[in-house]
């Protein structure tokens, strides 16, 4: 038994060097590797950061004109037109002219 444990030794202290830079390039590979295999995540991730700014910029466009809205709806002219519009009502003083030609519009 102690003669193969003087072998190991020997071989070791002789070929130091050599084992050392075996296991940094098989370190070096296994990052290179591992970090080529995520490439396809890291594309993926890209790809899902530019749609989710496209939804971004979509939905600030949508509450900018929420806001603009928002201070439309409680003026008179807003509420008038729906009134009008939505629910067929006119104001007490209003002319109405109806179309007796008889043709659709």
């Amino acid at each position: 038994m102690n003669e193969y444990k003087d072998r190991i030794t020997d071989f070791l202290s002789v070929h130091k060097k050599g084992i050392k830079l075996a296991v940094f390039l098989v370190l070096v590979f296994a990052m290179v590797f591992k970090g080529a295999m995520q490439i396809p995540q890291i594309l993926a991730g890209k790809a899902e950061i530019a749609c989710l700014q496209t939804q971004i910029e979509y939905e600030k466009q949508r509450q900018q004109e929420i806001n603009e809205l928002k201070g439309k709806v409680n003026t008179d002219e807003y509420i008038e037109k729906i009134a009008t519009e939505k629910l067929g009502l006119v104001k007490s003083n209003a002319k109405i002219f109806v179309d007796v030609s008889g043709e659709q519009q």
